[in-house]
């Protein structure tokens, strides 16, 4: 694997949050109903009327094994459900009050009778409801957003647990040293994103997170020394990048906490 596919080792700064996923979404319009007023006026200080706001949907994530080799798996999804409810839209990952845009008000898992995931779950989808306030402010994205320009979306949250589907390995507690997607044994190896532990926010980007993987991987576990020698050229170099991505992973926590790891 390559430093852009495997990027454990490094600890990517997003909002000085460590162990973020982010995760490419894509948005489609949505009719303002009596039951979505009632619930966006739960979010405000003064009741809004449907010609007050604009509505959109999110298909945010869903339990299929993706192309980054991650899943989330139903009980993930079904424990963001509630986290993104309230949580703030932004553009471009910016954290300030003059960057937010919108807010979710709703989300629903929306889960096919037919079709079945790679790990025999039913195939669901996580879906979450947004509004802006139809302003003229907003003008222009509401008009970008109809017009189809805005419509990649990046979400972020935090993860308790990345589980290697090989080894059964929490990977935020303990590096494992297989690769996703890499076969072991006629297995692929993949990540489960199990026990999410807080959503941040969905935001509004060009280009959702890494242009190849669509995520940022980051699951802060420490390194520990491998129990097995390496006997192969090729599992040499594996362990030459993975030495360099814990030194940049330590590096990067130095810079940001001021402290030696060790």
């Amino acid at each position: 694997m390559d430093n852009e596919n495997d990027s454990r080792g490094n600890l990517e700064k997003h909002g000085d949050m460590e162990g973020v996923v982010l995760k490419a979404a894509e948005v489609s319009p949505l009719k303002t109903s009596d039951d979505e007023m009632v619930a966006i006026n739960k979010l405000t200080l003064e009741p809004l009327e449907s010609e007050d706001v604009f509505t959109f949907k999110v298909a945010m994530c869903d339990n299929e094994i993706d192309r980054t080799f991650e899943v989330f798996p139903s009980s993930s999804l079904n424990k963001m459900q509630s986290l993104f409810i309230g949580k703030t839209v932004i553009k471009d990952h910016q954290r300030s009050s003059d960057n937010q845009v919108a807010r979710v008000y709703e989300t629903e898992l929306v889960a096919s009778d037919t079709e079945v995931s790679k790990t025999g779950e039913p195939y669901t989808q996580l879906v979450a409801h947004c509004y802006m306030l139809n302003t003229e402010s907003n003008k222009d994205l509401i008009a970008q957003v109809k017009g189809g320009i805005k419509k990649e979306v990046s979400v972020g949250l935090s993860i308790g647990k990345a589980v290697c589907s090989i080894c059964d390995k929490d990977n935020t507690k303990d590096y494992c040293r297989h690769y996703w997607g890499k076969e072991y044994d006629g297995e692929t190896c993949y990540f489960k994103l199990e026990d999410p532990t807080d959503a941040y926010e969905l935001s509004f980007v060009a280009v959702p997170a890494q242009p190849k993987a669509g995520t940022v991987k980051s699951y802060g576990a420490k390194f520990k020394e491998f129990d097995e020698k390496v006997k192969t050229k090729t599992e040499d170099n594996a362990v030459a990048l993975r030495l360099k991505n814990i030194n940049y992973f330590m590096n990067i926590q130095n810079n940001l906490y001021g402290e030696e790891i060790k």
